[in-house]
């Protein structure tokens, strides 16, 4: 009785751990956007640091949150981001600066060089969105950019950018295609605002 006590017990005990969890698929914020250098302008002897984008709590998680019309917000259970949104977000930007090579330098908020301008990222909204009755989905992305001089503490530009786009699929999948889509669209967009103020 003994015996048979211990090889149950020993059975239910594997039975727990060899219990398997979903994998949780993971995301990336990617535009897949290429530049190139454009002319040179005024800012080519000024330098630029790039602050940490502003954003709801919620972007700056790994979670993937969508909407259901305007007043819900709920989570994926099995997939997440690679990277937070913000971090995400912040590196795009940096990355489209440096192709563009409109400044001397561009430079992260981290480093400790001083830079003649600041470049501020307001991340207003970053989501997708399901219909009421979810048969349609989309994603909306909407950033503000601020330019400041450093020296002056004085605004030298700011402008904001929106896109939408509708998502393929009405999944988290389906999901972040339309949000690196609608993002490349705003960062195309913003490229050139970024070209037209330092001419």
């Amino acid at each position: 009785m003994k015996t048979f006590i211990i090889i149950l017990s020993i059975f239910l005990f594997t039975g727990c751990i060899s219990t398997t969890t979903p994998a949780i698929n993971e995301f990336r914020v990617n535009s897949d956007l290429e530049f190139s250098a454009l002319d040179k302008g005024k800012c080519k002897t000024k330098s630029l640091k790039i602050a940490q984008a502003f954003s709801a709590s919620s972007l700056k998680s790994l979670k993937m949150k969508y909407s259901y019309g305007n007043n819900k917000q709920f989570a994926y259970s099995q997939s997440q981001w690679a990277q937070s949104p913000n971090q995400a977000i912040t590196q795009e930007v940096t990355n489209l600066l440096r192709e563009l090579e409109l400044f001397s330098s561009v430079q992260i908020d981290k480093s400790r060089s001083r830079s003649d301008t600041l470049l501020e990222i307001s991340i207003d909204d970053f989501t997708q969105y399901f219909s009421e009755n979810g048969t349609e989905s989309y994603a909306k992305v909407v950033i503000s950019f601020t330019f400041i001089d450093t020296k002056l503490h004085k605004i030298l530009a700011t402008k904001t950018f929106k896109h939408v786009t509708d998502a393929t699929t009405l999944n988290a999948e389906g999901g972040v295609d339309a949000l690196n889509r609608a993002l490349r669209n705003v960062l195309l967009a913003s490229g050139v605002w970024f070209e037209d103020t330092c001419k």
